[in-house]
Order: C-alpha cells, then structure tokens, then sequence
C-alpha cells in the first residue's frame, strides 16, 4: 500500500507539517543528492497562483529534522520573459535565506537536458528540461489548483511542465499550433506530462490545499478555501487523492489515468492515513472549457508512452 498523509487545517504551515509528519516513516533522504524544492510559480505576478511560502517553510523544517542541512528552491516561471526571480521576490521567498542555508535558482538558466515530447499532430516535439530536476532530490510542492488545458495541477505536473525551458514551453504567441513545437491541446498535453513523469518524478510529494484556486486556473482562477494538505513518497498516489478531494474522478484526468494505467496504481493500493477522505472534499469549480478538456482520450496511448 502507498501512504498518502491528509492533514486539515486553516494555515499552511501547520496543515501541510501534519501532512509532513503523518509519512515521516517512509521519507528517505540520500546523502548523495541535493534537495530541490520546486514551487508552483507560473505566474511571477499572481500570488494565488503561487505555492504559499509557510508551505515550503513547513517542508523546509520537516526535512532539516530528517537531516537535511543545505537547500535548493528551483523555479522557472511562465510568460514571455519567464520573470523567475521577480517571482521569488514578490511572493517573499528571499525571506527564507534568513532562517534557511538555501540556493534559489531560475530553473531557466539552468544546464539543459533534451527531451522529446508531442506537437499537435502527436509528432515529436523537440524540448530542453533543467537538468538540477535530474540529479536532485525532487520536493514537488504544488498549490491546489484547476487548469484550463488538463483540468487541475498538482505535483505532477508541477515538476514536469515547470522543467521545460521557458522558450521551449510555449509556441510564440502562447499555445499558437506549430509543427514540432510542444502542444497545449488535450490530446497532446496529457500524454506529453505523462512522459516527462516517466523521467522526472517527485521524491516527495507535498499539496497545499488550505486556499486552492477553481476556475479558470492556474493564473485566472479565484480562491477556495477547502482546509487541507496532502503528503507523500509517491506524487502519482498524492495527486489522485488531491483530485478526488477537488471533487473530480482521476479517471477523467488524462495524465492521471495514464500514469495508473502504466503503474497500475488506483484508490484500492492508497492507504489514506490521517483525516478521513470523505470528509474533506471540496467541490472546485472546472474552468469554462471543461467539457472540451474531457476529449484527451488517444486509442493507442500505449505507442507514445512507451
């Protein structure tokens, strides 16, 4: 069984360090890698949109107590000019270096690795990955949050489409069609995220869900307050829970359904352990193109997955 820690709470650091401390057992932390904390930044404006800086400062704690004595915080944010340390500043992440031995690092000046993932036509699509999200330790910490392209974000995609080279992210102008380049259709995306998971998957997995966003996220969506953090070992286990308790059916989750079809992982192989499921769901309102996010569906996944 895979332990997934569900805390309620209505500030995050403490909902997110009960969360934390309810998997304390199965965090194992090697001496051979630097941690990376990766935030969700994809706004550099928007602080909504931004994983809540008491969230990283309870999983900053949680790990120092396992050990951990040096940090990475790694992001790199959407838009045109990718204003990744704009975003540290305004959102008060520099405050941490007064409590905290951390580096902060735009993921977007980062060495690069190559990575194929899928067009508009499911051709190949030709981008660069940070490659700190390679050799790290991988902390994936995601505000809960819906999607207008693949229904919500969590840690999963978190670290997956946060990796991507800011230029590479998005066809100028944003999402237009472009052969080659990555695509932001539903088709697409959902297979292109469940790829760079099979390459790139969080150590630890950690959701801050004490004020979420519903909508028209990840950036033009409003707040939720639903009261919860989740934690785990397995960011596939965590975010199927985290979307089950926005009110949506993983299994209408492109990405999400993928990866459980592939890992052959689902709700019966979770052991949910702290608050009770059943009485945490808050119902997030899809963004307006919902129904046409529904339409992900590709007949032989299996070949581009492969």
């Amino acid at each position: 069984m895979v332990k997934v820690g569900l805390a309620r709470g209505n500030k995050s650091y403490e909902a997110v360090r009960r969360a934390l401390d309810l998997i304390r057992d199965e965090v194992q932390i090697p001496s051979d890698r630097p941690v990376l904390i990766k935030p969700n930044m994809v706004s550099p404006t928007v602080e909504l949109a931004a994983t809540p800086v008491p969230a990283v400062q309870a999983t900053m704690d949680f790990l120092m107590d396992l050990g951990v004595e040096k940090f990475i915080i790694g992001e790199g944010t959407a838009g045109e000019e990718g204003d990744t340390w704009g975003a540290f500043e305004r959102f008060g992440y520099f405050s941490l270096k007064e409590r905290y031995d951390v580096e902060f690092r735009n993921l977007h000046g980062d060495e690069l690795v190559a990575f194929e993932a899928l067009d508009d036509d499911l051709g190949p699509a030709n981008i660069r990955l940070a490659k700190t999200c390679f050799n790290s330790y991988v902390v994936s910490m995601a505000r809960m949050k819906t999607h207008v392209r693949v229904i919500v974000t969590l840690t999963i995609k978190n670290i997956a489409i946060g990796a991507i080279y800011n230029l590479d992210r998005h066809a100028p102008p944003a999402h237009k069609p472009e052969p080659g380049a990555l695509s932001h259709a539903p088709q697409p995306l959902n297979l292109s995220i469940a790829r760079l998971n099979q390459m790139i998957t969080p150590d630890l997995a950690v959701i801050d869900g004490v004020v979420g966003m519903e909508g028209n996220g990840p950036v033009n969506g409003i707040p939720v307050s639903s009261g919860v953090a989740l934690a785990s070992t397995n960011g596939l286990a965590v975010d199927l829970v985290g979307s089950e308790l926005m009110g949506f059916d993983y299994r209408t989750i492109g990405y999400l359904w993928y990866l459980s079809q592939l890992r052959d992982l689902s709700w019966e192989d979770i052991e949910v352990v702290g608050e009770d499921p059943a009485k945490c769901t808050t119902r997030y309102r899809p963004c307006e193109q919902y129904p046409a996010l529904l339409g992900w569906w590709v007949e032989n996944w299996r070949d581009y997955l492969s």
